[in-house]
């Protein structure tokens, strides 16, 4: 697989996953995004002077933690073939949701001024979104 490839299959992947949060925070009038949650973490943190300038590195962080997620995807699918791609994916997504669920937790309880809203609906409608993730992957590996 070409690097543009996988960069076009992490852009495409992380985009409908991203869409997936915010539909979500949509409906339950709270925020799920997760690159405005990163750019709330920068900006607490003062990593940056600029408020506007945290959004895009939210954006960042959030298309490079992508691209590691995808390269999980390709590893444990190469280790462990579990079937057909879809339900590797929907296998791998809910793992990748897990996994991400607990980077989150990690990164609240380490930040010395998180934000504060409920975290338990963020961290279920994050496994979802990593399903969404994941079967998003394995569509354009069916396109390709």
């Amino acid at each position: 697989m070409t690097i543009l490839k996988f960069m076009l299959i992490n852009t495409v992947a992380v985009a409908l996953m991203t869409g997936f949060s915010y539909v979500v925070s949509l409906a339950f009038r709270t925020n799920f995004s997760e690159p405005k949650r990163l750019k709330q973490l920068v900006n607490r943190a003062r990593i940056v002077r600029k408020s506007n300038f945290g959004i895009w590195i939210g954006w960042c962080l959030h298309f490079v933690i992508g691209l590691v997620f995808l390269s999980g995807y390709f590893l444990f699918r190469n280790i462990f073939p579990v079937g057909p791609e879809l339900l590797y994916a929907l296998i791998f997504g809910f793992s990748a949701g897990l996994v991400g669920a607990v980077g989150w937790k990690l990164m609240f309880v380490l930040h010395n001024n998180p934000p504060q809203f409920p975290k338990f609906p963020f961290y279920v409608q994050l496994i979802a979104a990593h399903i969404v993730f994941s079967v998003a992957v394995a569509g354009m590996l069916y396109l390709f």
